[in-house]
């Protein structure tokens, strides 16, 4: 038996709430800055070495990669909740099942994603009215993305199997090795070779590629007391495939109808002119900072909730969702008070339009202060899809961006009044975090886990 098996690090049904929490979530917290980063330096080295003509093919690009991401991303999320349960119950065999049948899965949606993305790129791109100087490097650039899906892909499965695992260390690093890399590599491409927007392509597909990696041969080398294997990879878990596909599909679905319901609100952003998307844009920057604690903070939650629930101990997981709002609204009132008194000072990072600087800081200061309602929005989502709950927090967060949507344009663009935006977004934030809160004190979330399911 592998000493990881019994190793306290990564079992988060035995020990200290509070402590077992900050330390499973930092990591995570920090790989979500550095995911930041690493579209900050795509961007930069493409601005600075190519054009902006290459950086808004980048950029128009950017949705349709975030639509196809949503997918991998909501399986990751699945395979999480199953794994956590899984190890909360301590059973190695049905984990060694899953965990293969996890990577089965993995290489088979990657091939299809590249099947499809690979010629529809282009007529993708031109259907959403993509100008023709850009659609070319536009094209060329989602193709090599599309052809470098199964790094990516094995990426976010990887690190989504490890953190039910309960370690949040290593996918951490894997991050970091990835952007290390693909800085080196944006820069020998682009500026040394002069491959354009296919240098960046390639950079990202081999770092991430590279990252994937990493986790992979923990997994073949049996870290965690089981073993990924080709023979075990042949052998799919229909049990546990059909768990990852229930528990996955509905924050894909959900994912994907956010990002859908961001561009509506965008287009009624672009009505306002130049300054306001400028001041927005602003705002969105500080706005991905501001959040990446809170996801973290709901990522640690559902794999927390998920390995006690797994092990039976439903007034621990409980527990551990209060312990983590608590730690929530304390970060949220600290965040809110550097952004409303220091806010200005960001803004400034970015441009000296006096008239962007105006709306932006309005937007800010309304914004400081609504955060929590995001937080606790994440922290119940998170406990409720770690106990094996996957549809009530889509169908929440899927309703409060439609309501958002009506809102947005009663309040700011029938007055044209561009604060009705923010506001349109506190609502929208304090109706999900009402909706899932209702759920979760009423609701029967304690009954869902895949264990028992699979046991009875």
């Amino acid at each position: 038996m592998s000493s990881e098996r019994i190793s306290s690090k990564t079992d988060l049904t035995q020990g200290p709430v509070t402590k077992k929490l900050i330390l499973f979530a930092l990591p995570i917290v920090a790989g979500n800055l550095f995911t930041q980063l690493y579209n900050v330096t795509d961007s930069v080295v493409i601005g600075q070495f190519i054009g902006s003509d290459a950086l808004a093919a980048v950029t128009v690009s950017f949705p349709i990669m975030m639509l196809f991401n949503s997918l991998f991303m909501g399986l990751s999320m699945g395979a999480t909740v199953l794994i956590s349960q899984y190890r909360g119950a301590k059973d190695f065999s049905a984990l060694e099942r899953a965990v293969n049948s996890t990577f089965s899965i993995c290489i088979l949606v990657a091939a299809v994603v590249t099947v499809l993305g690979i010629p529809l790129s282009r007529p993708v791109l031109q259907w959403i009215g993509t100008p023709d100087n850009i659609l070319d490097d536009a094209t060329l650039y989602l193709v090599l993305i599309f052809a470098g899906t199964l790094g990516n892909t094995i990426y976010f499965m990887s690190a989504g199997l490890l953190r039910g695992l309960g370690d949040s260390t290593w996918p951490l690093y894997s991050l970091i090795t990835a952007c290390v890399i693909n800085l080196v590599l944006d820069v020998l491409f682009v500026a040394g070779f002069g491959w354009g927007v296919a240098g960046v392509a390639i950079a990202t597909a081999i770092a991430q590629g590279i990252s994937g990696m990493i986790l992979v041969i923990r997994f073949i080398r049996g870290k965690y007391g089981f073993k990924l294997t080709l023979r075990g990879m042949k052998r799919i878990d229909k049990y546990m495939a059909v768990q990852i596909f229930r528990l996955g599909i509905p924050s894909s679905v959900q994912a994907a109808a956010m990002s859908m319901g961001m561009l509506i609100v965008q287009s009624f952003a672009n009505s306002f002119g130049s300054d306001f998307i400028a001041a927005n844009g602003i705002i969105q920057r500080a706005d991905g900072f501001l959040i990446m604690p809170l996801m973290g903070i709901g990522v640690a939650v559902t794999t927390f909730v998920g390995q006690n629930i797994g092990a039976g101990d439903v007034e621990r997981a409980k527990k551990g969702t209060y312990k983590s709002i608590q730690i929530t609204i304390g970060l949220c009132f600290v965040l809110g008070v550097l952004m409303y008194f220091f806010g200005i000072y960001f803004m400034r990072a970015f441009t000296d339009n006096r008239h962007v600087l105006d709306m932006g800081f309005r937007g800010l200061r309304f914004l400081s202060f609504i955060y929590v309602f995001m937080g606790i929005n994440h922290c119940l989502t998170g406990a409720v899809r770690g106990a094996g709950e996957a549809k009530v927090p889509a169908i929440t967060a899927i309703l409060s961006n439609l309501i958002r949507i009506p809102i947005a344009y009663l309040l700011a663009i029938i007055p044209f009044n561009y604060m009705g935006l923010f506001h349109s977004m506190g609502i929208s934030m304090a109706a999900g975090a009402a909706m899932i809160t209702l759920y979760y004190i009423f609701g029967k979330w304690q009954n869902k886990s895949v264990v028992k399911k699979h046991l009875t």
